[in-house]
């Protein structure tokens, strides 16, 4: 994506050097969504610890038990329905909490611009699908970075049967960053048209959801995940230049 007039879009710091090799399954990580703030330049937005189940050249997959470390940049939350921080109210710092409800696990092939998300109740998978909208994930040393799209894909119910219901979420949201500037007209439009492809997969039961999910259940005695030392550091290499549009 173009991201000239956006702090949507790639990642704007540079992959490590050398690159970050995959993950041991039953490591513990942390993803993070990293884009440009207006006060702090490129900076972490929210964090949250898992553990790996796989990682490699097809796929890489994370699940996040309750009680897992989160982060999340503090400020006034002036967002729709007061969901969001704006990024000028930023104070530079962060709420640091749990991950609530159910074990959630979130697959990503390498390169598409989506992670899917299930969750697991301990004794199966509920009928509950996400479809995350996100710059491609990059291993680093503490994990996986990726940057948050804002608008989202959700579909309900059993995809081998016709209860199978899929729809767009957060529309509000994408149409707020663009109204308070942090997202151009442009960035949105390709934001929206990337959601439809990911809906029409879904749809269509194609993609990830065909997957055999089963081999990624979480093990039973899953314990939660720490967010690790240093999680809201970002190392650009020595005399790189960050595009400040993010």
């Amino acid at each position: 994506m173009d991201t000239s007039t956006s702090s949507f879009g790639d990642l704007p710091v540079p992959p490590p050097e050398p690159p970050v090799p995959p993950h041991p399954i039953g490591a513990s990580v942390v993803q993070r969504s990293v884009r440009v703030f207006p006060e702090t330049g490129p900076a972490v937005g929210f964090a949250v610890g898992g553990t790996v189940l796989q990682d490699d050249e097809d796929l890489i997959v994370m699940m996040t038990a309750p009680g897992s470390g989160t982060a999340g940049r503090s400020g006034p939350r002036s967002g729709p329905n007061g969901r969001l921080v704006a990024p000028g109210d930023w104070d530079g710092r962060y709420e640091l909490g749990a991950w609530r409800g159910t074990t959630v696990v979130r697959v990503h092939r390498p390169g598409e611009p989506w992670s899917i998300w299930r969750w697991h109740d301990g004794t199966d998978w509920t009928r509950s699908w996400y479809g995350n909208l996100e710059a491609p994930w990059r291993r680093t040393p503490l994990g996986y970075d990726m940057q948050d799209w804002a608008l989202d894909v959700v579909a309900e119910g059993d995809p081998a049967t016709e209860d199978w219901q899929v729809r767009m979420k957060d529309e509000d949201e994408l149409a707020w960053f663009v109204g308070n500037g942090t997202a151009s007209p442009e960035i949105a439009e390709r934001i929206a048209a990337t959601g439809q492809e990911l809906r029409g997969l879904l749809e269509r039961r194609e993609g990830l959801v065909g997957a055999d999910w089963d081999r990624w259940a979480p093990p039973s005695d899953a314990l939660p995940v720490a967010l690790p030392s240093g999680w809201q550091e970002l190392s650009p290499r020595p005399g790189h230049s960050v595009d400040s549009a993010g």
